[in-house]
């Protein structure tokens, strides 16, 4: 090769290497602006994402607040359609103290001769007031304590308010006086009747009479049975009352068992059945009668138990119904025993175990004493001591 063509192979190389060299800027040039480019829409994009949620956080906060107001505007419409008495009455005692406080407080600085004499509403206006807040708080946190005491408060001081005004308007004439004494205690007034005192329906009314007499009559029971308890004392001398169980009557303070009717026939109970096993554990059964039905010994011992899947007859009833004595031919029918016989039969014998104790004396004994020994009723007692008086003449 020669020098030239060496020499022009160079400048060769070298326009390859510049052009390389100026290839390589622009691209960088190129990426750096792409790169700038990227960066400036990621730019936008982040604050466009940070406007729509600086946005919607607004519209949240204002739709929230929107239905605060709102739900706020409800609550108290609701409020004021559901106490309309409510704000009737207390705008009126509103005007009613506005209209005598000032009155009085004048009236009480020409009174007294003093600037303290301006207190005097306090107590003719602020009184009555005070009690008649007391008699409706009381009514709506205890509604079962009395407030007869904060209603005496109201009308002593309400007097006092209205003679006060009456008095301070008395030197202008009569109706001067009148006035100002009505409208003291017109506030007050429509305050005892209206909110402290709600008009109550016949319903309720009935409701809370008959809810006032169970309770006065449940009062009276527990305060008898009180006073009929027994004391039963241990080796210790620690003391404690006994009750007996059972239905009672309260007749002037006093608990008067309460004894079934004996001609009442009813079906008989589980103590009933028991008691008529053991009472007619010790008798024989009894022999089938004429129709087919069992003939029972109408004497004092129980018959032995009914069979309740048995059909009636004319001698025997049907299940859990008693006999009553009919007139056939001049002859009577057999009489069933009953659960209120086998009582009347335990009460017999606890009348003769008392008899064979010696608390129970058939000659001096009353129906009285036998009823309060035996807690039975004293057509029972009367019974069994005719009973043991006709044995005992036998």
């Amino acid at each position: 090769m020669s020098w030239q063509e060496e020499i022009r192979a160079n400048r060769q190389a070298k326009a390859e290497a510049a052009r390389l060299d100026e290839a390589a800027r622009t691209g960088n040039d190129i990426a750096r602006m792409k790169a700038a480019g990227e960066l400036a829409r990621a730019d936008r994009e982040q604050d466009a994402k940070l406007v729509a949620e600086a946005k919607a956080t607004a519209d949240a906060i204002r739709d929230k607040r929107r239905g605060e107001r709102k739900a706020k505007r409800a609550k108290a419409t609701a409020f004021a359609k559901a106490h309309v008495v409510d704000g009737l009455i207390y705008g009126i005692a509103l005007v009613s103290f506005v209209m005598a406080a000032p009155a009085m407080s004048g009236y009480g600085e020409d009174v007294y001769r003093s600037p303290l004499g301006a207190l005097l509403p306090l107590i003719t206006e602020l009184g009555m007031w005070a009690f008649a807040i007391a008699v409706l708080i009381s009514r709506i946190k205890a509604p079962d304590r009395p407030v007869w005491g904060y209603q005496a408060g109201v009308w002593v001081f309400g007097t006092l308010a209205f003679l006060t005004n009456a008095v301070h308007g008395w030197s202008r004439g009569f109706d001067a006086a009148l006035i100002m004494g009505v409208v003291s205690v017109a506030g007050v007034v429509a305050h005892q009747l209206a909110i402290a005192t709600p008009p109550r329906s016949k319903a309720q009314r009935a409701a809370d009479k008959l809810a006032a007499a169970r309770a006065a009559k449940t009062h009276a029971a527990a305060r008898a049975a009180l006073k009929a308890a027994a004391a039963q004392i241990d080796a210790e001398g620690n003391a404690r009352l006994t009750y007996v169980p059972g239905t009672f009557d309260v007749r002037r303070r006093r608990l008067v068992p309460v004894e079934p009717d004996l001609d009442v026939v009813g079906p008989p109970d589980a103590l009933d059945a028991e008691l008529a096993k053991l009472l007619g554990s010790g008798h024989p059964d009894p022999e089938p009668g004429p129709g087919g039905g069992i003939a029972t010994d109408p004497g004092p011992s129980p018959g032995p138990a009914r069979d309740d899947t048995a059909e009636a007859t004319p001698d025997r009833p049907a299940p859990h119904r008693t006999a009553r004595t009919t007139k056939r031919g001049g002859r009577s029918g057999p009489v069933a025993k009953t659960g209120r016989d086998t009582r009347f039969e335990a009460l017999r014998a606890r009348f003769d175990k008392a008899v064979e104790s010696g608390h129970i004396d058939p000659g001096t004994a009353s129906i009285y004493r036998i009823a309060k020994t035996l807690r039975c009723g004293k057509p029972a007692a009367k019974r069994l001591l005719a009973e043991r008086q006709h044995t005992d003449q036998d």
